[in-house]
């Protein structure tokens, strides 16, 4: 058990030293409306399905089996209806007439930013540990910058993932002795098969004339990789109920194609209590956890620390709470038998510094499961 455990981190740490060095190519994580108001903590909190793409060793603590068709994700900042409603006039048709227009258009919207996004999974979980699920994500993100030299940047993804998921107990699932209590751990790998169209693309000022929103969201780079998962998460036994979770994503850095790139590596570690003493009933309406998560970007480290919490109003609905990027985050969500709804507000960070370029989104989910 101890050997594994040691494996199991040498392996995520060798991980973190390859991701500071990635490159930021692919619009994040899978994170849904629930933990975005929890300022985006999951690797130890991985009891719905974001397990499957969030730390596949949660799949091994469900309690029972589950199927779900519609589990749409939707999330937008405040600016991009403004956005991308000046993108949608620009015309492309060379006269001075249109390239006044094109210009007026974008210097409207100088230093703004449009982002949205939104999936839907479709997924079967086991009690016995498995999953198999299949995903589309949408995302698509617009910024004009720089006053003095203006550049518009245009990044579109469209993913479609299908994935296997498999877990189980340590070697047994007999309690074993980790910071001198007592531990149940788990262990998770996912392998998935991504096909992805994508454009990234920027355009400086001399370019605007010819410019049209057709140009700006063609998503004519494509790819097909391979690549998997793996995870772990210590359950153990004390007065705080403390579960430890790692998760390394992306393991192989596979290639889409020349055009497309490759995955990032993701890197996260974290940790949850549950603080209120007394049964499980009652420690479950407080629970608080905080991760280290790294996606490849170039960004402060302070950034990348994740602080959240849930506590639970009445019976079913609970207050989400949390900081993310150095920003406040907050939502509301709502469970009944098999139907579940999330809403949440998250700020991310647009600038190279903590503090420097806070990006307000929105996001909002639900879950209807059979």
């Amino acid at each position: 058990m101890k050997k594994q455990i040691i494996n199991l981190c040498v392996t995520a740490l060798i991980s973190v030293g390859a991701v500071v060095e990635a490159s930021a190519s692919q619009p994040g994580s899978f994170d849904n409306a629930r933990s975005l108001g929890m300022g985006g903590v999951s690797v130890a909190i991985a009891d719905d399905y974001s397990a499957i793409y969030r730390n596949p060793a949660g799949i091994a603590m469900q309690k029972k089996n589950q199927l779900s068709v519609i589990t749409p994700t939707f999330s937008r900042n405040s600016d991009f209806d403004e956005v991308t409603e000046h993108i949608d006039a620009l015309s492309d048709a060379d006269t001075p007439a249109t390239r006044n227009s094109n210009f007026r258009h974008l210097g409207s919207i100088m230093g703004k930013t449009g982002y949205q996004g939104w999936s839907n999974t479709a997924y079967y979980m086991s009690e016995k540990g498995f999953a198999v699920s299949v995903r589309y994500d949408d995302w698509q993100m617009y910024s004009v910058e720089n006053p003095t030299n203006p550049k518009i940047k245009s990044s579109v993804y469209k993913d479609t993932i299908v994935a296997g998921t498999y877990s189980g107990a340590f070697e047994d699932s007999e309690p074993h002795n980790i910071f001198r209590d007592k531990a149940t751990g788990w262990w998770g790998a996912n392998f998935k098969v991504t096909s992805r169209k994508m454009t990234e693309t920027s355009y400086s000022a001399r370019d605007f004339s010819a410019l049209n929103s057709s140009l700006l969201r063609d998503t004519d780079k494509s790819g097909l990789a391979f690549d998997c998962d793996i995870g772990a998460v210590w359950q153990i036994t004390n007065p705080i109920r403390p579960i430890l979770g790692v998760f390394v994503g992306n393991l192989l850095e596979s290639k889409f194609s020349d055009e497309a790139g490759r995955n990032n590596r993701l890197f996260s570690i974290g940790t949850s209590i549950k603080p209120l003493p007394g049964d499980e009933k009652r420690a479950e309406k407080l629970i608080l956890a905080c991760e280290y998560y790294d996606d490849g970007s170039h960004v402060n480290s302070f950034n990348k620390i994740r602080l959240g919490g849930r506590f639970e109003l009445t019976n079913g609905c609970h207050l989400l709470f949390g900081v993310k990027s150095g920003y406040l985050t907050g939502g509301i969500d709502f469970s009944f038998k098999d139907v579940s709804f999330a809403v949440s507000t998250y700020g991310e960070e647009l600038g190279a510094r903590p503090g420097d370029r806070e990006d307000r989104r929105y996001a909002v989910d639900a879950s209807l499961r059979f």
